[in-house]
């Protein structure tokens, strides 16, 4: 399969969000953050739900007939202290510091060390940190709840294809859910997949991005400013490991997502 192939074949199945949109109006009242309006942002974070250590050992995924892909309560983040947005919430897991956000993706077949770039799409590495530390909640469309949980544990590479891209962040595990809302496009210029290791968000069409995301395994200029790029991966082995793996069908899984601040290990520009 040529990479115009590929790109043809995916374009359409780089699926991100959950299907069905906005979670409906009504559900349960409030729960109890333990903070006033003026709070911290952290602070709606501890006292709420089943946060979860990340383990690196859960299976995830459940039968998709099952699936509630689309939520039956409000986000949570609907009663965050006023003026504290569910990204402040996010970026409250990172420590504090100068050096940019990196995240280090296990797998089963390697890490991937991945620097973030807040410059281009701060609303999107936001989301990602928050999903990956469990601050962020999402809907798991498997326990049909919302979860402060990291989310991307224990997940599989639903999709990969070698020399194109490797995708993950599908509760489901098969490509048709997302973490219950959506994050608008942070699209421009530096919006390119030029080279392996380019860490990028997937999507149904503009607007629609949500916690699935896929790493380059080579450049893929058919996906250039259609896709939110907010990162780059190294280092080279780790995503070569990546590509030999698609190239022979094998499953491959996320063990844990950590993230931190450092110096830039991604090559990012």
């Amino acid at each position: 399969m040529t990479h115009r192939q590929a790109a043809a074949l995916l374009l359409g199945t780089l699926g991100a969000c959950c299907r069905g949109g906005t979670a409906p109006t009504g559900g349960p009242s409030p729960p109890a953050v333990g903070a006033s309006e003026a709070g911290p942002a952290a602070s709606i974070v501890a006292p709420i739900g089943s946060r979860q250590p990340a383990t690196g050992n859960r299976s995830r995924g459940c039968a998709p007939e099952t699936a509630a892909r689309i939520p039956t309560e409000p986000d949570p983040m609907t009663y965050a202290p006023r003026g504290v947005s569910p990204d402040e919430i996010s970026l409250a897991a990172l420590p504090p510091g100068d050096g940019p956000p990196v995240a280090a993706i296990e797998t089963s077949e390697g890490v991937l060390r991945c620097t973030l770039d807040p410059r281009t799409a701060p609303r999107t590495v936001a989301n990602f940190v928050g999903l990956a530390t469990g601050r962020r909640p999402w809907w798991d469309p498997c326990r049909a709840r919302w979860v402060y949980e990291p989310m991307f544990d224990g997940m599989t590479f639903h999709k990969s294809v070698a020399g194109f891209v490797a995708q993950t962040g599908c509760p489901i595990g098969d490509g048709t859910s997302g973490p219950g809302y959506v994050v608008p496009d942070e699209i421009g210029p530096r919006s390119l997949h030029d080279a392996a290791g380019v860490l990028s968000m997937a999507n149904l069409g503009p607007d629609t991005a949500g916690s699935q995301f896929f790493v380059a395994l080579g450049p893929a200029p058919a996906l250039d400013r259609r896709h939110t790029t907010f990162g780059r991966c190294g280092p080279p082995e780790a995503i070569e490991a990546l590509d030999r793996a698609a190239a022979r069908g094998a499953t491959v899984r996320v063990v844990r997502v950590t993230v931190g601040r450092g110096p830039e290990t991604g090559g990012a520009e």
